[in-house]
């Protein structure tokens, strides 16, 4: 399961969040007021909108088994 953090809880730590993304591989949704807003996830190293969109695409399709 994708694990949840307010933003509230994440502002102080968000760096920490997004080193963690990036190391386990795994995205973490950000929420406010328990109401999911945001994801953050791990980039496969491609630069540039075209890459970040295709990673975040790539993603949606995986978490869909």
């Amino acid at each position: 399961m994708t694990e949840e953090f307010s933003i509230t809880r994440a502002r102080p730590i968000l760096g920490d969040l997004a080193r963690r993304v990036a190391a386990t591989r795994e995205p973490l949704i950000l929420t406010d007021h328990g109401r999911a807003i945001a994801a953050l996830m791990p980039l496969s190293g491609q630069t540039g909108p075209e890459g970040v969109i295709r990673d975040a695409a790539g993603h949606m399709v995986a978490g869909q088994d």
